[in-house]
This record gives C-alpha cells, sequence and structure tokens, in this order.
C-alpha cells in the first residue's frame, strides 16, 4: 500500500502525518510518501516534517521518504497534491484539514475539500485537535 500524506509543517499537515502512519502500521510492506507543500527538501520545515514522520514510523519496517511539492508546478496546492498522488501511484491521499467553524470555509473550501474533487485517487481528510483555550 502507498499512502501519501500532504503536510506544510501545520498542526493539521502533522495530524495528516499521524494518521497516515498509523495506517502504515497494517501493512508491513506499506510505503509512506510525506509531500512537504512548503519548501525543497533542505528547509527547516522540510527537515521538521520528515522527522515528524520519521518518528511515527520509528517501529515499523515500512518505508518512509519525503517528497517536496511545489505549487508552482501546478495550479496550485490541491492541483500539486493530486499530480503527486498519481505520480506515485498512491491508494490513498491524506491532508489535514484545520477545524473551522464559519459556513463560508466549507462552502468556499481549502485545499482539502479542493482536493476530494480534483482527485482521481481516494482522499481522507483529517481534523487537526483542537487548540486548548487559555483559562
Amino acid at each position: 500500500m502507498t499512502i501519501v500524506a500532504a503536510t506544510d509543517g501545520s498542526r493539521a499537515g502533522a495530524a495528516a502525518v499521524r494518521f497516515a502512519a498509523s495506517l502504515t502500521r497494517l501493512d508491513p510492506l506499506s510505503e509512506l510518501i510525506v509531500l512537504n507543500v512548503e519548501g525543497g527538501p533542505s528547509s527547516p520545515s522540510a527537515r521538521r516534517v520528515l522527522d515528524l514522520a520519521r518518528r511515527q514510523l520509528r517501529a515499523h519496517p515500512g518505508r518512509v521518504r519525503l517528497e517536496p511539492v511545489h505549487a508552482a508546478e501546478a495550479a496550485g496546492v490541491p492541483e500539486a497534491i493530486s499530480r503527486a498522488g498519481d505520480r506515485f501511484d498512491a491508494d490513498l491521499i491524506v491532508v489535514g484539514s484545520e477545524a473551522r467553524d464559519t459556513l463560508n470555509e466549507w462552502v468556499v473550501g481549502g485545499t482539502a475539500l479542493r482536493l476530494i474533487y480534483l482527485a482521481k485517487r481516494p482522499v481522507t481528510v483529517v481534523r487537526a485537535p483542537r487548540r486548548r483555550r487559555a483559562a
């Protein structure tokens, strides 16, 4: 099984990587491809994202690798993620989403919603954990 998890280093992106890593534990031959949509492979964000993915898969015999994705290569981030899923013949694409409460966010959408409509492959959207409010 090949799972592509897209992240930009945000909480939502980290949630997507954690979820994808948990799925790969079910199949020892699986591969997790972490798409870093923020920068190149030597950027601080890229290293942080790959380190997170490796920690998630520490006890897992599957493979993990980081692939940079530049939105300029396509019409935007959702298109770039969709194309990467096709390029890697992904069985599943996993993306994170911030918990939005406004109707406008759901109607207009964002990266996750647009990806659902564009992708030719299954997409799972993982909700980022809510931030705790200060008392």
